[in-house]
C-alpha cells in the first residue's frame, strides 16, 4: 500500500494556492472554491469528509470550527488562525449561511438545495492542484491533514499538542502519519553506503 504524503515544501504549497486562486478567478460566480478547500483543509487539521460538511454559517465570522468527526464520532473544535479566518470570511462573503461552503451541483431530494461535495470530488480537486504544481508523491484526501500536521510540527516542535489535535493515541503514530519518521529514515539512508571501491 502506498502512503499519502504531506506537502513538505512551502514554495510548492504557495504554488498550489496560486493554482487554486487562478482556477477560482476563471470560474463562474458561485462555483466551488478551490482556494477555500485548501485554506480550510490546510488550517483546521480536519479530515476532508468532515470539513466538506461545513455550512457557510459554520465558518464565516467564527473563531472556532466545530463538527462531529465522522470517523471517531467525537466533537472536533479547532481554533481557526486569524490569517485563515480572514481568507475564509473573504471567500464566503455574501453567501447564505445555510448553504454548504463546499457545495456540489447535485441537489438533495428533500431539501431541493445543493448537497456538499463528495470525498471523491475533493480528491479530484486536490490531485489536480498537486499535479499542476509538479508534485510527484502520492496525493490523497489525507494530504491536506498531513500537510497541516507536518508544518505544525516543524513550526512548533510540539508533538504532544499535535497528537491531541489529530486524535492519535501515541506520539510515534503522529510522527509516522506526518512523514517525519520517513524523513529521518531517508536522511540516514542518504549517508549509508556499501558500494565497493574501484
Amino acid at each position: 500500500m502506498k502512503v499519502v504524503q504531506p506537502i513538505r515544501n512551502t514554495e510548492v504549497l504557495e504554488r498550489c494556492y496560486d493554482i487554486a486562486r487562478e482556477h477560482d478567478r476563471k470560474s463562474r460566480k458561485g462555483a466551488l472554491g478551490w482556494e477555500l478547500l485548501l485554506v480550510v483543509g490546510l488550517n483546521t487539521s480536519l479530515r476532508v469528509s468532515d470539513f466538506t460538511r461545513f455550512k457557510v454559517g459554520d465558518l464565516r465570522g467564527k473563531e472556532y470550527a466545530q463538527i462531529e468527526a465522522r470517523k471517531t464520532g467525537k466533537e472536533a473544535r479547532i481554533l481557526i488562525n486569524p490569517a485563515a479566518r480572514r481568507e475564509m470570511n473573504r471567500m464566503l462573503a455574501g453567501r447564505p449561511e445555510e448553504e454548504y461552503a463546499f457545495q456540489s451541483r447535485e441537489i438533495g431530494r428533500g431539501t431541493k438545495l445543493p448537497k456538499p461535495i463528495t470525498r471523491q470530488r475533493a480528491y479530484q480537486i486536490i490531485n489536480s492542484i498537486a499535479r499542476e504544481a509538479g508534485i510527484e508523491e502520492r496525493i490523497g484526501c489525507h494530504t491536506l491533514r498531513k500537510t497541516f500536521g507536518y508544518h505544525y510540527y516543524k513550526m512548533t516542535g510540539d508533538i504532544v499538542s499535535l497528537q491531541r489535535i489529530l486524535g492519535h493515541s501515541n506520539r510515534r503514530d503522529t510522527l509516522v502519519y506526518i512523514g517525519v519518521i520517513q524523513d529521518e529514515i531517508d536522511k540516514s539512508l542518504r549517508k549509508f553506503q556499501l558500494v565497493g571501491k574501484r
